[in-house]
């Protein structure tokens, strides 16, 4: 079965994804080291050659004995982004790639009858590089062993937690149970510049709080009122009007007000006159009967 190697392009564009990757995550990005540039291509063709993916060696060994951690992929027409979004998906594969804070990487890919082969390898660095944060998810766990995390059931309080083991990182475990590192750093109180180790009990969820159920008191329903019917006011005959008929002003006949005040004069001097007549004609007619 013939292979050939594949062109370092292939080898530093897969190494790119990787640190673009990281960079998404907060992370920095792998130095290149031409020693696991080397090993990983040797391995990659070797793959390649056996026609098998596999991380033994001709010799036998493994990676943990070669003091690195290592992701394989191999398929038909496979590219870069098909291994690292679809392939190195699971826990052990990401903890490759995004679960070391810092770390020197190499890349090898080689291809055979239409297989393409990959391999990342990656070595932690333990004292981070010079000039960038000093900040780093440290773990006393041998960085040579992965062990893929497996979830804990609750307890009987519904907390639950995680025991480290070798290989595993905050990232491993916070992705394993779909929280976030600071979830885990805040939970356990782990400090600004945390460090986990094989055999650590972590508290990845807290029991959660009782909740008081209220009460449920029955309300009697009040009684319905009866409406009392609203009486329709009648509409109040007309009453006739007696229109009063004016009574007319008696007028006087004779008035002595309307008469000229000479004139008024003149007939008060009359009638003096006509009473004095007439008393002297009662005097006369008296003395007559008294002759007879």
């Amino acid at each position: 079965m013939g292979y050939y190697s594949a062109s370092a392009q292939s080898a530093n564009e897969l190494i790119d994804a990787v640190n673009a990757l990281r960079s998404s995550n907060g992370l920095t990005p792998y130095q290149i080291d031409s020693g696991l540039m080397a090993s990983a291509q040797q391995h990659a063709e070797y793959m390649a050659e056996i026609g098998e993916i596999t991380h033994l060696r001709a010799d036998g060994t493994s990676p943990s004995d070669l003091g690195f951690i290592e992701n394989i992929a191999g398929g038909q027409n496979l590219n870069v982004q098909v291994v690292i979004n679809s392939m190195w998906t699971d826990a052990d594969h990401w903890n490759t790639m995004v679960g070391i804070t810092y770390g020197s990487v190499g890349a090898g890919v080689a291809t055979s009858n239409g297989i393409v082969y990959y391999v990342l390898q990656v070595k932690r660095i333990t004292t981070g590089i010079e000039g960038l944060p000093t900040a780093d998810y440290k773990s006393t766990a041998d960085p040579n062993i992965v062990s893929p995390v497996i979830t804990n059931t609750p307890q009987i309080d519904n907390s639950i937690i995680h025991e480290v083991l070798d290989g595993q990182s905050l990232w491993s475990i916070a992705l394993a149970y779909g929280i976030t590192i600071d979830d885990i750093i805040r939970l356990n109180n782990l400090g600004t510049d945390p460090v986990i180790f094989s055999g650590q009990r972590l508290i990845v969820r807290l029991a959660p709080t009782a909740t008081l159920s209220p009460t449920v008191t029955n309300t009697p329903i009040p009684a319905t009122r009866t409406s009392t019917p609203t009486m329709t006011p009648k509409t109040p005959t007309a009453t006739a009007t007696i229109t009063p008929t004016p009574s007319a002003t008696p007028r006087d006949y004779f008035s002595i007000k309307k008469i000229d005040p000479n004139q008024r004069k003149w007939i008060g001097l009359g009638l003096v006159v006509i009473c004095g007549i007439g008393l002297l004609m009662v005097i006369l007619t008296g003395f007559r009967r008294k002759e007879k």
